[in-house]
């Protein structure tokens, strides 16, 4: 007999009833990958963060702490002290070479025995006490200060300050030489790097 003749429909036949705990796992993995998908971090957020992080060194740049490498070329002196010092521009007068913040500002040389600034660097010729180069350097490192101070609102009491690290060998003339060009660049405090030793050592 037919589901025509009787005037019924056809019903399907009901598969086997799925497991409750299957059901919640695959509904947890769903949610799971939507959650994965919305937690992308956008790259605006990104570059606020970098911006963020760049703003904070450059207005803490001149508040770490002074690092210094010593070699053949830089054997600091020795002293008592205790007093801390702050940021400021630096001044490294090594065996061969003049550098201001780790750029180099003039060539040393050897002239019958003793060490002096090349004339070539210096404003006025063999004479001269103004190194040029040395000059500009801190000129631009103030203004970079400056410019910091605009941006973030602080003030740097260390602004006009030189820290010079000089080798222990460095003849005199040629720290009149870097003392001179930095009060020509506007510098009104100098101090020197010492290595901070013990009493009777």
């Amino acid at each position: 007999m037919s589901y025509q003749d009787q005037g019924q429909v056809p019903v399907a036949a009901e598969g086997p009833a799925l497991d409750p705990r299957y059901l919640e796992k695959k509904k947890a993995r769903r949610k799971k990958g939507r959650e994965e998908v919305a937690a992308g971090l956008a790259i605006t957020s990104l570059m606020d963060a970098l911006t963020i992080i760049l703003s904070f060194l450059l207005s803490t740049y001149a508040n770490e702490p002074i690092s210094i490498q010593q070699n053949e070329k830089m054997r600091v002196a020795f002293s008592l002290t205790k007093n801390e010092i702050q940021g400021a521009a630096k001044v490294e007068i090594q065996s061969d070479a003049i550098y201001c913040n780790q750029q180099r500002s003039a060539l040393l040389r050897e002239e019958n025995g003793v060490r002096t600034v090349d004339e070539k660097a210096k404003a006025g010729g063999k004479a001269s006490y103004l190194i040029e180069d040395l000059k500009a350097q801190l000129e631009a490192y103030k203004q970079q200060l400056t410019e910091i101070e605009k941006r973030g609102g602080r003030k740097y009491l260390t602004k006009n300050w030189l820290l010079v690290v000089a080798d222990i060998r460095t003849p005199v003339r040629i720290v009149k030489e870097v003392l001179y060009t930095a009060k020509e660049a506007g510098y009104e405090r100098y101090m020197f790097a010492v290595i901070r030793t013990m009493t009777g050592q």
